[in-house]
């Protein structure tokens, strides 16, 4: 029994330890439309840094990332004065939540982590 206990125990620090971190695709819906949505995301602790935007070659820097249970929330700065923040729930290899463009929720977002 206590091998077990300790299998399991390991098993859920292995998933844990890998949080978020990993490259993660979907959409992202607003009243005009939907957009792809793009994170290249890497965990340290409940701090995540990375890359967001909609592609691997129109992305940007994320300026404040964090992982508390499951509730992701990133900030990246596509232009001077504008602010877009992911508030997302994870749920194994799926993101969902809102999208927020200087404080106003503009959108939903979809995510699945990439194999």
């Amino acid at each position: 029994m206590r091998t077990i206990v300790a299998c399991l125990f390991l098993a859920a620090t292995a998933l844990a330890a890998n949080g978020v971190t990993g490259k993660w695709r979907g959409t992202i819906t607003t009243d005009n439309g939907q957009m792809p949505a793009y994170l290249a995301l890497e965990q340290s602790g409940d701090k995540v840094t990375g890359l967001a935007g909609g592609s691997e070659k129109m992305v940007f820097k994320i300026t404040e990332g964090s992982l508390k249970g499951d509730r992701l929330t990133v900030a990246a700065s596509p232009a001077e004065g504008t602010v877009l923040r992911f508030l997302l729930k994870l749920d194994g290899d799926s993101l969902e939540g809102d999208l927020e463009e200087n404080g106003n929720v503009t959108g939903t977002a979809k995510l699945t982590r990439e194999n």
